[in-house]
């Protein structure tokens, strides 16, 4: 704010004062007539800031695009953890996928569009395609990749909770818009040998889905 700006505020409160204390009858003590006019005032400043603070709050919501990172990502697990770098690019490591609506968060906010799941299998099924993640996904397991749109996990006997631990690279400002990761897992001790333990695809968000405890390809 200027001077000129905070002089007008200045006397437009202190035109207020003026105004309040004009129903005030002179028994009352000066000390306490200027108390209660500092009191209206502090409580109308503090009123002023919230709703000055709710139009900032509006004005950010606006700029930011749903879905862009607006600051960097790191939040850490024991299950999973996702961290953004400076070139633009998101590493996520999933041990499994619990919380996995807080993983789903997370990635969001790193500008990572997916639909994830634990203690369920989901498939897209249906007409739909696999989209390409060449120049998307970078890093497999911190190697260098050209993996495909899906990759599946096969439960094995003895295997138990053995964790996952995949480990992607992905650049989001590559996604095309509409896309998405859909990610599931089951505990390794509830998967038959024949059925997926987890799966990760990368297909239309319009693609419809199927989820089950126990799945087969």
């Amino acid at each position: 704010m200027n001077d000129d700006a905070a002089l007008t505020a200045l006397k437009d409160r202190l035109g207020a004062a003026r105004d309040e204390l004009g129903d005030v009858r002179m028994a009352v003590p000066a000390s306490e007539i200027f108390g209660r006019a500092r009191r209206r005032r502090g409580r109308r400043a503090l009123a002023a800031a919230g709703a000055a603070c709710a139009v900032i709050g509006l004005v950010l919501a606006l700029v930011i695009p749903a879905g862009s990172p607006s600051r960097p990502v790191h939040v850490h697990l024991a299950a999973w953890s996702v961290d953004t770098h400076p070139g633009g690019t998101v590493t996520f490591t999933l041990r499994n996928t619990s919380h996995p609506a807080r993983l789903q968060h997370v990635l969001a906010e790193a500008g990572v569009p997916a639909m994830v799941r634990w203690g369920q299998i989901c498939l897209a099924r249906g007409q739909h395609e696999l989209q390409p993640t060449a120049g998307i996904v970078t890093f497999v397991n911190g190697k260098p990749t050209n993996m495909s749109s899906v990759f599946i996990l096969f439960g094995r006997p003895g295997r138990g909770n053995i964790p996952l631990d995949w480990s992607w690279t992905v650049i989001p400002a590559k996604i095309p818009a509409g896309d998405r990761f859909v990610i599931s897992a089951i505990p390794g001790e509830h998967v038959a040998a024949d059925h997926i333990q987890a799966v990760w695809e990368f297909v239309p968000s319009s693609a419809p889905m199927i989820c089950a405890a126990s799945m087969k390809p």
